[in-house]
């Protein structure tokens, strides 16, 4: 596997801004996900360095980890009501 090549900030802030909330508009959602305002972001964008203490690369992987459990319980939760539509259907077939 090719050793990964070193990234701005900015750079990284859209990868995982696009990843996780699609290409398009992903900005509010990604400012709403670390707690800032769109402005903020903007800054942390343009500026290209971390300001006002903030680690913002920690602030991501904190951010794709809740993301991915919150991921992970709705497959649970689409599980359990997929199994309960296939007992009701079985139900329904056997009364009929």
């Amino acid at each position: 596997m090719p050793k990964p090549q070193k990234s701005t900030l900015p750079e990284r802030i859209e990868l995982v801004g696009a990843a996780l909330y699609g290409a398009g508009r992903w900005t509010a959602a990604l400012a709403r996900g670390l707690r800032m305002s769109r402005s903020q972001l903007f800054e942390y964008r343009r500026a290209g360095r971390i300001k006002y203490g903030r680690d913002i690369d920690g602030e991501m992987l904190a951010l794709i980890d809740r993301e991915r459990d919150a991921a992970a319980e709705r497959g649970v939760a689409l599980t359990k009501l997929r199994n309960l539509l296939l007992v009701l259907r079985k139900g329904a077939s056997d009364a009929a």
